[in-house]
Protein backbone atom coordinates (compact mmCIF):
# COMPACT_ATOMS: atom_id res chain seq x y z
CA UNK A 1 0.00 0.00 0.00
CA UNK A 2 1.40 3.33 -1.04
CA UNK A 3 1.72 6.30 1.32
CA UNK A 4 -0.85 8.17 -0.73
CA UNK A 5 -3.50 5.44 -0.32
CA UNK A 6 -3.25 5.32 3.51
CA UNK A 7 -6.38 5.97 5.52
CA UNK A 8 -6.82 9.57 6.72
CA UNK A 9 -6.57 8.58 10.40
CA UNK A 10 -3.31 6.84 9.80
CA UNK A 11 -1.67 9.85 8.31
CA UNK A 12 0.96 11.61 10.33
CA UNK A 13 -0.19 14.92 11.87
CA UNK A 14 2.22 17.67 12.62
CA UNK A 15 1.88 19.32 16.05
CA UNK A 16 0.56 22.86 16.05
CA UNK A 17 3.19 25.39 16.96
CA UNK A 18 2.76 26.72 20.55
CA UNK A 19 3.07 30.42 21.06
CA UNK A 20 5.43 30.55 24.05
CA UNK A 21 5.00 34.29 24.44
CA UNK A 22 1.21 34.04 24.89
CA UNK A 23 1.53 31.24 27.45
CA UNK A 24 4.11 33.21 29.40
CA UNK A 25 1.98 36.35 29.43
CA UNK A 26 -1.09 34.37 30.49
CA UNK A 27 0.81 32.70 33.34
CA UNK A 28 2.15 36.03 34.54
CA UNK A 29 -1.32 37.60 34.50
CA UNK A 30 -2.78 34.64 36.40
CA UNK A 31 0.01 34.84 38.98
CA UNK A 32 -0.45 38.60 39.42
CA UNK A 33 -4.23 38.46 39.80
CA UNK A 34 -3.95 35.57 42.29
CA UNK A 35 -1.53 37.48 44.49
CA UNK A 36 -3.57 40.67 44.20
CA UNK A 37 -6.59 38.76 45.43
CA UNK A 38 -4.63 37.39 48.39
CA UNK A 39 -3.30 40.84 49.25
CA UNK A 40 -6.79 42.32 49.07
CA UNK A 41 -8.06 39.67 51.51
CA UNK A 42 -5.12 40.29 53.84
CA UNK A 43 -5.66 44.07 53.82
CA UNK A 44 -9.37 43.61 54.44
CA UNK A 45 -8.66 41.29 57.39
CA UNK A 46 -6.08 43.67 58.87
CA UNK A 47 -8.42 46.64 58.60
CA UNK A 48 -11.19 44.68 60.32
CA UNK A 49 -8.84 43.55 63.11
CA UNK A 50 -7.51 47.09 63.69
CA UNK A 51 -11.02 48.54 63.71
CA UNK A 52 -12.18 45.93 66.23
CA UNK A 53 -9.16 46.53 68.44
CA UNK A 54 -9.59 50.30 68.42
CA UNK A 55 -13.28 50.02 69.19
CA UNK A 56 -12.49 47.57 72.04
CA UNK A 57 -9.94 49.95 73.52
CA UNK A 58 -12.13 53.02 73.13
CA UNK A 59 -15.04 51.37 74.96
CA UNK A 60 -13.47 49.34 77.80
CA UNK A 61 -16.59 49.58 79.94
CA UNK A 62 -18.49 47.42 77.45
CA UNK A 63 -16.13 44.49 78.00
CA UNK A 64 -17.64 43.46 81.35
CA UNK A 65 -20.54 45.88 81.78
CA UNK A 66 -23.29 43.33 81.30
CA UNK A 67 -21.50 40.45 83.05
CA UNK A 68 -20.84 42.58 86.14
CA UNK A 69 -24.42 43.82 86.20
CA UNK A 70 -25.85 40.31 85.87
CA UNK A 71 -23.55 38.90 88.55
CA UNK A 72 -24.52 41.67 90.98
CA UNK A 73 -28.19 40.98 90.30
CA UNK A 74 -27.59 37.27 90.87
CA UNK A 75 -26.00 37.95 94.26
CA UNK A 76 -28.80 40.28 95.32
CA UNK A 77 -31.38 37.63 94.42
CA UNK A 78 -29.66 34.81 96.34
CA UNK A 79 -27.96 36.57 99.24
CA UNK A 80 -31.04 36.01 101.42
CA UNK A 81 -30.10 32.30 101.56
CA UNK A 82 -26.80 33.19 103.27
CA UNK A 83 -27.31 33.36 107.02
CA UNK A 84 -23.98 34.98 107.91
CA UNK A 85 -22.04 37.55 105.85
CA UNK A 86 -18.35 38.23 106.51
CA UNK A 87 -17.57 41.77 107.50
CA UNK A 88 -14.02 41.70 106.12
CA UNK A 89 -13.04 39.58 103.10
CA UNK A 90 -9.45 39.02 101.95
CA UNK A 91 -8.62 37.82 98.43
CA UNK A 92 -5.28 36.03 98.68
CA UNK A 93 -3.02 35.77 95.63
CA UNK A 94 -0.47 32.97 95.52
CA UNK A 95 1.42 32.15 92.32
CA UNK A 96 -1.18 33.91 90.16
CA UNK A 97 -0.26 37.03 88.26
CA UNK A 98 -2.53 39.93 89.27
CA UNK A 99 -5.30 40.45 86.73
CA UNK A 100 -6.80 43.78 87.72
CA UNK A 101 -9.88 43.40 85.55
CA UNK A 102 -10.78 40.04 87.08
CA UNK A 103 -9.90 41.11 90.62
CA UNK A 104 -12.17 44.13 90.28
CA UNK A 105 -15.11 41.71 90.16
CA UNK A 106 -14.57 40.86 93.82
CA UNK A 107 -15.17 44.51 94.72
CA UNK A 108 -18.55 44.55 92.95
CA UNK A 109 -19.54 41.11 94.23
CA UNK A 110 -18.61 42.00 97.80
CA UNK A 111 -20.53 45.24 97.63
CA UNK A 112 -23.63 43.45 96.36
CA UNK A 113 -23.30 40.89 99.16
CA UNK A 114 -23.05 43.60 101.83
CA UNK A 115 -19.39 43.00 102.74
CA UNK A 116 -18.05 46.26 104.13
CA UNK A 117 -14.29 45.59 103.88
CA UNK A 118 -12.45 43.97 100.98
CA UNK A 119 -8.69 43.48 101.00
CA UNK A 120 -6.24 42.11 98.45
CA UNK A 121 -2.98 40.47 99.45
CA UNK A 122 -0.11 39.66 97.08
CA UNK A 123 3.01 38.16 98.67
CA UNK A 124 5.17 39.65 95.91
CA UNK A 125 3.85 43.16 96.44
CA UNK A 126 2.98 43.63 92.75
CA UNK A 127 -0.68 44.32 93.38
CA UNK A 128 -0.02 46.86 96.12
CA UNK A 129 2.57 48.76 94.07
CA UNK A 130 0.20 48.94 91.11
CA UNK A 131 -3.10 49.28 92.96
CA UNK A 132 -4.02 52.26 90.75
CA UNK A 133 -4.72 49.79 87.95
CA UNK A 134 -7.39 48.02 89.99
CA UNK A 135 -8.83 51.36 91.09
CA UNK A 136 -9.04 52.39 87.45
CA UNK A 137 -10.79 49.15 86.48
CA UNK A 138 -13.42 49.53 89.19
CA UNK A 139 -14.03 53.17 88.34
CA UNK A 140 -14.35 52.30 84.65
CA UNK A 141 -16.83 49.48 85.26
CA UNK A 142 -18.68 51.20 88.09
CA UNK A 143 -22.34 50.63 87.34
CA UNK A 144 -23.91 52.75 90.05
CA UNK A 145 -22.77 56.34 90.42
CA UNK A 146 -23.96 56.36 94.04
CA UNK A 147 -21.55 53.60 95.04
CA UNK A 148 -19.37 54.81 97.86
CA UNK A 149 -15.99 53.07 97.72
CA UNK A 150 -13.01 54.05 99.87
CA UNK A 151 -9.55 52.99 98.73
CA UNK A 152 -6.80 52.62 101.33
CA UNK A 153 -3.19 51.58 101.41
CA UNK A 154 -1.29 50.79 104.58
CA UNK A 155 2.13 51.90 103.36
CA UNK A 156 3.54 54.30 105.99
CA UNK A 157 2.47 56.95 106.32
CA UNK A 158 -1.02 55.50 106.01
CA UNK A 159 -3.04 57.17 103.32
CA UNK A 160 -6.54 57.25 101.98
CA UNK A 161 -6.50 57.05 98.21
CA UNK A 162 -10.09 58.18 97.87
CA UNK A 163 -12.40 58.98 100.73
CA UNK A 164 -16.04 59.90 100.58
CA UNK A 165 -18.58 60.52 103.28
CA UNK A 166 -21.80 58.55 103.21
CA UNK A 167 -24.76 60.88 102.70
CA UNK A 168 -28.04 60.09 104.45
CA UNK A 169 -30.02 57.46 102.60
CA UNK A 170 -27.00 56.17 100.70
CA UNK A 171 -25.63 52.66 100.92
CA UNK A 172 -22.82 52.17 103.47
CA UNK A 173 -19.36 52.54 102.07
CA UNK A 174 -17.08 49.69 101.02
CA UNK A 175 -13.45 49.98 102.07
CA UNK A 176 -10.89 48.35 99.76
CA UNK A 177 -7.35 47.80 101.06
CA UNK A 178 -4.09 46.43 99.67
CA UNK A 179 -1.54 44.45 101.68
CA UNK A 180 1.90 42.98 101.10
CA UNK A 181 4.43 41.10 103.28
CA UNK A 182 5.64 44.47 104.58
CA UNK A 183 2.34 44.74 106.46
CA UNK A 184 2.75 41.36 108.16
CA UNK A 185 5.75 40.39 110.26
CA UNK A 186 7.52 43.62 109.43
CA UNK A 187 4.57 45.58 110.80
CA UNK A 188 4.74 43.62 114.05
CA UNK A 189 8.47 44.32 114.28
CA UNK A 190 7.89 48.05 113.84
CA UNK A 191 5.15 48.01 116.49
CA UNK A 192 7.37 46.05 118.90
CA UNK A 193 10.19 48.54 118.48
CA UNK A 194 7.90 51.48 119.09
CA UNK A 195 6.48 49.81 122.21
CA UNK A 196 9.99 49.10 123.47
CA UNK A 197 10.99 52.73 123.00
CA UNK A 198 7.81 53.86 124.76
CA UNK A 199 8.54 51.60 127.72
CA UNK A 200 12.16 52.73 127.81
CA UNK A 201 11.07 56.37 127.84
CA UNK A 202 8.41 55.50 130.45
CA UNK A 203 5.53 56.74 128.32
CA UNK A 204 3.72 53.46 129.02
CA UNK A 205 4.16 50.69 131.57
CA UNK A 206 4.88 47.07 130.73
CA UNK A 207 1.74 46.07 132.59
CA UNK A 208 -0.34 48.17 130.18
CA UNK A 209 0.73 46.07 127.19
CA UNK A 210 -1.78 43.26 126.65
CA UNK A 211 -3.78 41.69 123.84
CA UNK A 212 -6.38 44.45 123.80
CA UNK A 213 -3.71 47.13 123.67
CA UNK A 214 -1.92 45.42 120.77
CA UNK A 215 -5.23 45.11 118.92
CA UNK A 216 -5.88 48.81 119.33
CA UNK A 217 -2.42 49.75 118.09
CA UNK A 218 -2.62 47.47 115.05
CA UNK A 219 -6.11 48.64 114.13
CA UNK A 220 -4.95 52.24 114.38
CA UNK A 221 -2.10 51.43 111.98
CA UNK A 222 -4.57 49.86 109.52
CA UNK A 223 -7.32 52.51 109.52
CA UNK A 224 -9.26 50.67 112.27
CA UNK A 225 -10.21 47.97 109.78
CA UNK A 226 -11.51 44.88 111.61
CA UNK A 227 -9.71 41.55 111.44
CA UNK A 228 -10.58 39.41 108.38
CA UNK A 229 -13.47 37.00 108.78
CA UNK A 230 -12.93 35.16 105.50
CA UNK A 231 -9.93 34.66 103.21
CA UNK A 232 -10.29 33.21 99.72
CA UNK A 233 -7.36 31.60 97.93
CA UNK A 234 -6.97 30.08 94.46
CA UNK A 235 -6.00 26.48 93.71
CA UNK A 236 -5.54 23.59 96.13
CA UNK A 237 -2.52 24.86 98.08
CA UNK A 238 -3.55 26.56 101.33
CA UNK A 239 -0.83 28.98 102.39
CA UNK A 240 -1.07 32.34 104.08
CA UNK A 241 2.06 33.62 102.26
CA UNK A 242 2.77 35.82 105.29
CA UNK A 243 -0.66 37.44 105.40
CA UNK A 244 -1.12 39.57 108.57
CA UNK A 245 -0.10 36.88 111.09
CA UNK A 246 -1.74 38.61 114.06
CA UNK A 247 -5.04 39.58 112.46
CA UNK A 248 -5.86 36.18 110.87
CA UNK A 249 -5.90 34.07 114.05
CA UNK A 250 -9.70 33.74 113.72
CA UNK A 251 -9.94 33.94 109.92
CA UNK A 252 -11.69 31.19 107.95
CA UNK A 253 -9.70 30.14 104.85
CA UNK A 254 -11.71 28.75 101.94
CA UNK A 255 -10.43 27.53 98.58
CA UNK A 256 -11.87 28.76 95.30
CA UNK A 257 -10.10 25.66 93.85
CA UNK A 258 -9.66 27.26 90.44
CA UNK A 259 -7.38 29.72 88.74
CA UNK A 260 -8.26 33.38 88.86
CA UNK A 261 -9.35 33.48 85.23
CA UNK A 262 -11.84 30.63 85.81
CA UNK A 263 -13.65 32.13 88.80
CA UNK A 264 -17.31 33.04 88.39
CA UNK A 265 -19.93 34.54 90.65
CA UNK A 266 -21.17 31.01 91.44
CA UNK A 267 -17.84 30.13 93.06
CA UNK A 268 -18.01 33.34 95.08
CA UNK A 269 -21.52 32.57 96.31
CA UNK A 270 -20.56 28.99 97.19
CA UNK A 271 -17.77 30.31 99.42
CA UNK A 272 -20.20 32.64 101.17
CA UNK A 273 -22.55 29.70 101.77
CA UNK A 274 -19.69 27.60 103.19
CA UNK A 275 -18.67 30.47 105.45
CA UNK A 276 -22.22 30.88 106.76
CA UNK A 277 -22.19 27.22 107.84
CA UNK A 278 -18.87 27.51 109.69
CA UNK A 279 -19.02 27.54 113.48
CA UNK A 280 -16.13 29.02 115.42
CA UNK A 281 -15.82 27.36 118.81
CA UNK A 282 -12.74 29.30 119.93
CA UNK A 283 -11.05 26.17 121.25
CA UNK A 284 -14.06 24.87 123.20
Amino acid sequence: MSRATMQPWLRETKPQPVNTLIVTIWSLLHFMFTWLEYWALLVRWCRRAVFTLLRWQQQPALQNYYSIGHSQLFIQQHIATVSKIPKHLVVLLGPEEPDYRLLSQFVFWSRSAGIQYVSFYDHRGILKRNHENLVRCVQTLQLNASDNIVWTTSTPPSTMLKSQSTPPGKRPQTTVSFYSPADGKQGLVVLSRSLGESVRSRNILIGDINVEYLDQQLQAAYHHIPDPDLALYFGDLCSTYGLLPWQIRLTEFLALELRLRDITVLHFMNCLLKFSRCQQRFGT
